[in-house]
């Protein structure tokens, strides 16, 4: 908010009085106008010329106590609007869900798909290692490697879009890629991890053997392609709702693809409790949701929102724009039963 400038008002020193019986001198005419207009001259020469201390600071209104640059008296200027400094804590709106005092602590709020500095290396097409356990990997890597995001889009129908495209349609990216697929890779219970210099991609075991497979990318601490950023959560509810109304985004949405807790979630669903050794016996809620649960879930996928890893290894999306109280809780970890961000309670 620009801080409004008081005008530069400066008051001209009047001379002090004269004393009280000053010895009386009598001049022509002449002089006496002439030393009037010397005195009007200076007075005139004080005005303009005379340096005058700036106006006084005045405390901001803005409640985060930006300084703004202060424009000139003559022509009055808007103050720029500063840059919003990265945080990887959102504004919070007013929420009216209890749970959000009762739950455990927020230990990271998830960010947008931001692309690292990378130096550009070789795009030449290469050959995948890892046959074995990713047999069509080959396909995915010389759709990489003709720079081709939209065959890559058309394929991974389970990651956002705008994202695949941000991410395969740069070349230092796609370079980053090749290289880490061209390494041998590491079998796990998870899935399949080429480890590049600067890339790590990973093949959860569904899409590793899978026609065509889609893996995660990720660098560094900044979210990757394939992390439960505010994107893919949207994605993620997008597809979970076209499942619940019959009308899967793609063919195998919501069987091959599991996108919703079953019975095996309920040995490790405790998002809210506080005891990291808290076990649970019984139902996910979401096995149980109501038409009005599903709903809120409807409302909350079309409000912006955050997502946050809580202290209890789950993930819980909610809106920051005040159109709902909605919240959805996800799964942060994975098995051999379920997969990541696989959605197991709305409140």
């Amino acid at each position: 908010m620009a801080v409004p400038l008081n005008s530069d008002t400066t008051s001209i020193a009047l001379p002090p009085p004269a004393a009280a019986n000053p010895p009386k001198k009598t001049f022509p005419i002449v002089i006496s106008v002439a030393i009037c207009a010397l005195v009007a001259c200076g007075a005139v020469a004080a005005y303009f010329f005379v340096p005058r201390p700036p106006a006084a600071d005045l405390p901001s209104n803005s409640p985060t106590d930006v300084v703004q640059p202060t424009p000139t008296p003559a022509e009055p200027t808007p103050s720029p609007t500063p840059a919003a400094p990265e945080s990887s804590v959102l504004p919070t709106a007013p929420q009216g869900n209890p749970l959000l005092m009762t739950d455990p602590p927020v230990d990271a709020t998830m960010r947008p798909l931001s692309l690292p500095s990378l130096p550009q290396l070789s795009l030449d097409p290469i050959q995948a290692a890892g046959s074995d356990n990713a047999p069509n990997i080959q396909k995915f890597a010389d759709d990489v490697a003709a720079g081709d995001p939209e065959a890559i889009v058309f394929n991974c129908w389970t990651q956002p879009a705008d994202d695949i495209r941000t991410v395969y349609g740069s070349a230092t990216m796609r370079g980053a890629i090749l290289q880490a697929l061209a390494r041998t890779p590491a079998a796990a219970q998870g899935g399949v991890t080429w480890q590049g210099d600067y890339v790590r991609v990973l093949a959860y075991w569904e899409e590793a053997e899978s026609n065509y497979p889609c893996p995660t990318v990720t660098w560094g601490g900044d979210a990757g392609l394939g992390d439960f950023t505010p994107a893919m959560a949207h994605w993620r509810m997008t597809r979970i709702l076209a499942v619940e109304d019959g009308t899967p985004v793609h063919t195998g949405d919501g069987t091959d693809y599991a996108l919703v807790c079953d019975a095996d979630c309920a040995v490790i669903w405790t998002p809210h409790s506080h005891d990291p050794h808290h076990e649970v016996s019984g139902s996910v809620p979401i096995m149980s949701a109501s038409a009005a649960q599903w709903d809120r879930l409807r409302a909350l996928s079309s409000a912006e929102i955050a997502v946050e890893h809580i202290s209890s290894d789950f993930y819980r999306v909610r809106a920051v724009d005040g159109s709902t109280d909605a919240l959805a809780y996800f799964t942060a970890d994975y098995s051999t039963y379920w997969l990541p961000y696989e959605l197991g309670e709305i409140d």
